[in-house]
């Protein structure tokens, strides 16, 4: 799901945010004092087509949460593989917030010096994951040696990181370019690179069992889902973000209290067009709730990152060749901020 950012492009995107300020008027020059904030159009940029990856977002727009936080309207602008990346929407200003990967964003920091940051992390967890046949099951680093793994193009890059964590070397596992699942069901690979949401469980749920080795358990912790801004916007609606995620917050947080609304609300409206299987949506939603809740989230609360983790994403990126540092990809004073003044966050 998550697409490959060019050194051009990341050239490309810098060259925007030069051009084109980021975001609507600053604080500074908002409401008049004593009268209710009004943010008007905030427009975020998904990492890909309306799915189940973004419920707590149709919640929170449809049960009025972003209105009640003062924007008259949040823009929820599908990705996909021919869509505008969270990168270039957030630097074109063409949106406030875009939903991304450290795998893209980092590769635009770290490379061309553009001015993003990660704000927030819906993931806790690197939902990445090696999903093989129960009856021939992958569940360790050691299963991998003398395996065929299938890899997409798009998943080149964690994968290496994954063989370099964890020592092995093309000769102790076979990599092979990844299709679809029928390679596992067939047995033309003994596993491939999957997203845990739509991995294994949906496998197993469509008749072939299925297993999987998340790879935050062998070595590669990383959030995922990350909320990117520009630094402009940071600096000049900081009020506005800080609005964006309290809702957003509140919007995730009835999600996963309630399946039902979550389901449908993707299902049945903010991805009609898609025509999704309520059992499909089912299986991913409760994959998701697995590695948004955690004991972290359940302190600190939703969309946070802790220092440990965002410690451990960057040495996840050091080994896909990607170097920099946390203070250089995350700016979390603002979620953090939003918890501090909103306690009832964290009930």
């Amino acid at each position: 799901m998550f697409r490959k950012l060019t050194r051009a492009a990341a050239a490309g995107i810098v060259m925007m945010l030069a051009l084109s300020g980021c975001g609507s008027a600053s604080d500074s020059e908002s409401k008049p004092s004593g009268e209710a904030a009004s943010y008007g159009t905030a427009a975020v940029q998904l990492s890909w087509l309306k799915n189940m990856q973004f419920a707590g977002m149709y919640v929170a727009d449809k049960d009025g949460f972003y209105k009640d936080a003062g924007f008259d309207k949040v823009d929820l602008i599908s990705g996909g593989s021919s869509a505008t990346s969270a990168e270039a929407a957030v630097a074109s200003g063409k949106a406030l917030v875009g939903i991304s990967s450290p795998l893209i964003t980092a590769p635009a920091i770290a490379n061309e010096d553009a001015g993003f940051k990660t704000i927030a992390a819906l993931y806790q967890v690197n939902p990445f994951a090696i999903v093989s046949a129960a009856a021939k099951p992958i569940t360790s680093v050691a299963d991998l040696k003398g395996k065929k793994i299938g890899v997409s193009d798009s998943n080149t890059l964690v994968w290496k990181a994954f063989l370099k964590a964890n020592k092995l070397t093309d000769s102790d596992v076979s990599t092979v370019p990844f299709s679809d699942t029928s390679m596992l069901t067939t047995g033309q690979v003994d596993g491939y690179i999957g997203y845990t949401t739509t991995g294994a469980a949906a496998l197993t749920a469509s008749g072939f069992k299925a297993t999987e080795l998340l790879m935050a358990d062998a070595g590669l912790p990383m959030v995922g889902e990350t909320l990117i801004t520009s630094q402009d916007a940071i600096d000049n609606n900081r009020a506005e973000l800080k609005a964006f995620l309290k809702a957003t917050i509140q919007g995730w947080k009835k999600a996963l209290a309630n399946k039902d609304e979550a389901l449908d609300l993707t299902i049945n409206d903010y991805g009609k067009d898609q025509q999704y299987s309520k059992e499909s949506m089912a299986i991913t939603f409760d994959r998701e709730k697995a590695i948004i809740e955690t004991p972290e989230t359940t302190k600190n609360g939703l969309l946070t990152i802790s220092s440990d983790l965002q410690q451990g994403t960057t040495n996840t990126l050091k080994y896909a060749g990607i170097s920099i540092t946390p203070k250089q990809l995350f700016d979390t004073s603002l979620i953090d901020e939003v918890i501090t003044e909103n306690p009832d966050l964290l009930k």
